[in-house]
């Protein structure tokens, strides 16, 4: 009988499941698998930033402080009604759980005893990539509907001109 070789399809040929069946053995592939057991997934920075706001309430502004200083800033460059409420929402709360993780960071440190990074690093990591693509967005609109853009001249753009280009 041959062995099987280095070329493909080199070898003795499988049988056929049927053919196995019928002889008694039992099908190679034929074993059932178990169903997938369903995990509930956790919301971890959920978890980190109500103990980190726990731990924090004095350092960390609240939210309605946060929440008056980005509408006090949106009112100042005249785009009023222009950034969706949702959206400093969800700026405002990715701020305070940052700020909230960064103050357990500062109390209780970076690293863990194991000399691994603590969870509220990792936490606070999440919260700060969130609140900056909220303030990016927020910045777009004000940057697009601004009425101050207009008045500031841009001194490189006129030594261009100036030169005849």
């Amino acid at each position: 009988m041959p062995s099987g070789g280095y070329r493909p399809g080199a070898g003795r040929p499988r049988k056929n499941p049927v053919d196995q069946q019928l002889e008694g053995k039992p099908a190679v592939g034929a074993t059932p698998k178990p169903p997938a057991k369903k995990l509930a997934s956790k919301n971890v920075m959920a978890e980190y930033f109500s103990m980190a706001m726990k731990e924090c309430e004095k350092e960390v502004p609240a939210a309605d402080i946060l929440r008056t200083e980005i509408e006090d800033y949106i009112a100042a460059r005249g785009c009023d009604g222009l950034v969706a409420p949702q959206t400093i929402t969800d700026y405002v709360l990715n701020r305070q759980g940052f700020l909230a993780c960064e103050a357990m960071n500062r109390k209780i440190g970076r690293m863990t005893k194991d000399l691994k990074l603590s969870p509220y690093v990792t936490a606070g990591q999440g919260y700060y990539k969130a609140m900056r693509d909220d303030f990016n967005l927020i910045m777009q609109i004000i940057n697009r509907y601004s009425g101050s853009q207009n008045d500031e001249k841009n001194e490189f753009l006129n030594m261009l001109l100036n030169r005849g280009f």
